[in-house]
């Protein structure tokens, strides 16, 4: 009992230390993918063009069908197999095999072959599409975490600031070395530091949440995840240029595939409403047997007495006789295998269709066909530029991030000398609190803006690497 008691608590202690373990983006990013259910359906969607290219390819084989059937008949009733009537249950068995194949057909059959091979390809790059965007989702989820959590660490940096600022205050007042005024002022900044910090916590619970939910967790408790090593590349403006980026998403990126993958499928929409006006020729053959059970065949013959008969009379009146054999057939049921064979018939034929007028439905579906390649083309054009215009928006963001990041820093590093000069005259007495807490509270907004401006460059990057694609990792 001790023993299941002691392996019991291991079990506890092993779910434990796994649900507080902490999330890496790219395992963030694996479970959101399997676990999402806009993924799902277009796994679904890619499966179902999948069986529709099986579909394609299996028309262009013959078709073979075969069918059997049993009649029974009762009282007097023509017999089937020998068209005669029979006062007698019959059976009768039909067996029937065909085969058909097309041969020619307008070349419709290998182009819905090759137009649904074109649109399962097109839901594979949707499929990816998808994908990419819940990854890039999760990476900026994941970055917001991670921002959050460094802007709480700012907050309660300030705070304890604040707090030894606030301590210092209170005795020197007590001694009577400052007056109250001063000491209200720093304990008045010491609630609005705390209050920052809560509201940090908050946001930080929030962008927690809504990472969970784009992972499809159910709960947030004890929700944890890593924090790499973000190290800022060297922002080089000619390797991440508008034409740059640009080309490399026309290669990578999949809506670029779908769109081209659509317009060549509605090439072949056209191929197919064009086939319509040829003729069709088949050819198909069949095999048919029948098996009845009133069917006879002649096994002998009985040979009985003689019967003597009337034939006729003589001139003078006298009786002729006749002497007639007296012989039976001795019959059977043919059996069933040579009925089979006896009966088998066979048949070859061609069939050869020419549209002649059918209500002008070859000409409207060449008409549609026209329409729906058009209309592909200005949606591929279309991706290109708005896959263009993102790229374009991406670059200047990433240059605009940038310029703050850099000024930023610099900023900061200027408020920071600042502050400390102004701390030592503080805690002098040289300036007033006034004028210290507004270099604190500059110095401070200094920190967050450089957090936020470092977090913000890193995501523009991030995004220059997806249109480039570049795994999302740091």
């Amino acid at each position: 009992m001790r023993r299941i008691g002691f392996t019991f608590l291991l079990l506890l202690t092993g779910l434990s230390l796994r649900a507080q373990q902490a999330w890496t983006l790219q395992q963030c990013i694996d479970h959101a993918l399997s676990h999402n259910l806009q993924v799902r359906q277009s796994e679904l969607s890619v499966d179902q063009n999948k069986s529709q290219v099986q579909q394609s390819t299996a028309t262009l084989f013959p078709s073979v069908n075969g069918s059997a059937s049993q009649s029974y008949f009762f009282g007097r009733s023509i017999d089937p197999f020998t068209n005669v009537f029979a006062n007698q249950q019959i059976t009768n068995n039909n067996f029937n095999l065909n085969a058909s194949m097309s041969i020619f057909e307008g070349f419709q059959l290998m182009n819905t072959l090759r137009q649904s091979k074109l649109n399962y390809m097109a839901s594979k790059a949707d499929l990816d599409k998808i994908r990419n965007d819940i990854a890039l989702n999760v990476a900026t989820a994941y970055l917001q975490v991670l921002y959050n959590e460094d802007l709480v660490g700012v907050a309660e940096g300030q705070l304890e600031s604040s707090r030894q600022q606030r301590d210092r205050a209170k005795r020197q007042y007590e001694l009577g070395a400052i007056a109250q005024s001063g000491y209200l002022d720093l304990e008045s900044q010491f609630a609005t530091d705390d209050l920052n910090l809560v509201n940090a916590r908050t946001q930080l619970a929030q962008s927690r949440l809504s990472l969970t939910q784009l992972l499809e967790l159910d709960s947030v408790s004890n929700f944890q995840i890593t924090r790499p090593d973000v190290l800022l590349p060297a922002w080089d403006a000619t390797s991440a240029s508008v034409e740059v980026v640009f080309n490399a998403a026309m290669t990578n990126q999949p809506e670029i595939r779908a769109s081209e993958y659509r317009y060549l499928s509605a090439e072949r929409g056209l191929s197919i409403a064009r086939g319509t006006r040829y003729p069709r020729l088949s050819v198909s053959g069949n095999l048919n047997t029948n098996i009845s059970s009133s069917a006879q065949e002649v096994t002998g013959f009985l040979a009985l007495p003689p019967s003597i008969v009337e034939s006729g009379f003589t001139s003078g009146g006298d009786t002729v006789y006749s002497v007639v054999p007296n012989n039976v057939i001795q019959t059977r049921e043919t059996p069933f295998s040579k009925q089979f064979e006896d009966n088998l018939g066979k048949s070859v034929g061609f069939t050869l269709s020419v549209p002649i007028f059918n209500g002008w439905a070859a000409r409207n579906n060449v008409t549609r066909a026209r329409i729906g390649l058009e209309q592909a083309r200005i949606s591929r054009e279309q991706t290109r530029k708005t896959l263009y215009k993102s790229v374009q928006q991406a670059v200047t963001d990433a240059q605009a991030a940038s310029a703050r990041y850099e000024s930023g820093n610099r900023s900061l590093s200027a408020l920071e000398r600042s502050f400390e000069e102004n701390r030592k005259r503080f805690e002098v007495g040289a300036i007033s609190t006034y004028d210290f807490l507004l270099v604190q509270n500059n110095l401070a907004r200094a920190r967050a803006t450089a957090l936020q401006n470092k977090y913000d460059f890193l995501f523009r990057l991030k995004v220059l690497d997806f249109y480039q694609g570049k795994p999302l990792s740091f």
